[in-house]
């Protein structure tokens, strides 16, 4: 096998385009071309530089007798860790059920004054049942915090079981050969899955609102709304869950490839965005809390998450600029 069939092979083995090993090897895209065709053949420099973007040997590139794949360790040295298919495969498995419980935690939070609103409606008068307010009250509060604290130990608990892979968090890693091109048909495989939980989530998040806003124009008894704020709250907590457990898993194919918000450069901007929200979201829910507790509108200060959610991102987009 001579030295551009080696290349050309060593290309697609790892899902490259010939403008991303270009990219990658400071060269155009009509060089990669000539050397995968035999026009031309690159320079020593070239091929050093070649040979550590592959991960293989010089030798198994210039000879063409070598027909096994050679790879080399040169990266460890350096504190990179090689991740092969199986460990990345581990790591998507754990990543989706990790997916899963943020997901469930994060409705458990939206959904946690559900009870205390609808118990709150049945202090009034209505067709059903007649209870105190001392009664909903307790209870409903129970409930809050319950459904607070179990969200709270499944993000913690669901955060240690991802312990072992610091190493990818860090971006201290690199992929054995053939994972990258694996990992790019996984995740064009799972991109159609990603568009329509994306869709649903939002379009939920936008209808959430709607019964309460119909509800009084139609002229909806008072001890209904308290039933609507509940299934706003319901609706509203699906499209999130759908949104974020796509998004994590999303996200875990781009850790693996370090692409998108997972790129090398911007690493460093996420360990800075880690420590500002280390921050921020504690303070974010305990001014939710203080709210609600200090107004009892329930049905109305959720909406401090979505802002939140605006504000953050501002503050990512700064410091991703200063960054750059």
């Amino acid at each position: 096998m001579i030295l551009a069939e080696k290349i050309l092979n060593l290309r697609k083995k790892n899902g490259w385009s010939q403008e991303e090993l270009a990219e990658k090897a400071g060269v155009s895209r009509q060089s990669i071309s000539k050397w995968e065709s035999a026009a031309s053949i690159p320079d020593i420099n070239k091929i050093l530089e070649l040979s550590k973007i592959f991960g293989v040997s010089t030798d198994y590139l210039l000879k063409d007798d070598m027909e096994d794949v050679e790879f080399t360790r040169e990266d460890e040295g350096e504190g990179a860790r090689r991740v092969s298919l199986e460990e990345a495969n581990a790591f998507l498995r754990d990543k989706r059920i990790q997916a899963r419980q943020i997901a469930r935690g994060v409705l458990l939070c939206i959904l946690s004054p559900a009870l205390l609103i609808l118990l709150g409606g049945l202090t009034e008068p209505n067709p059903w049942m007649t209870i105190s307010e001392g009664t909903a009250g307790g209870v409903g509060m129970a409930a809050l915090f319950v459904l607070v604290a179990v969200a709270v130990a499944t993000f913690i608990l669901t955060g240690m079981r991802m312990r072992g892979y610091a190493h990818l968090d860090a971006g201290a890693f690199e992929l054995e050969y053939g994972v990258a091109g694996v990992m790019r048909e996984l995740r064009a495989a799972y991109e159609p899955v990603f568009t329509r939980c994306i869709v649903l989530g939002v379009t939920l998040c936008i209808l959430a609102a709607v019964p309460v806003v119909v509800a009084g124009p139609l002229g909806a008894p008072a001890y209904a709304m308290p039933a609507l704020v509940g299934l706003l709250l319901l609706l509203a907590g699906l499209g999130v869950y759908l949104i974020v457990r796509v998004c994590v898993v999303k996200g875990s194919f781009d850790r693996l490839l370090r692409e998108g918000d997972f790129r090398a450069g911007v690493v460093e901007d996420e360990r800075r965005m880690e420590r500002v929200g280390g921050v921020y979201w504690p303070a974010v829910t305990a001014a939710y809390l203080l709210w609600s507790f200090l107004s009892g509108d329930w049905h109305f200060t959720w909406v401090i998450w979505p802002v939140a959610a605006l504000v953050f991102a501002a503050i990512s987009a700064a410091v991703r600029k200063n960054g750059d």
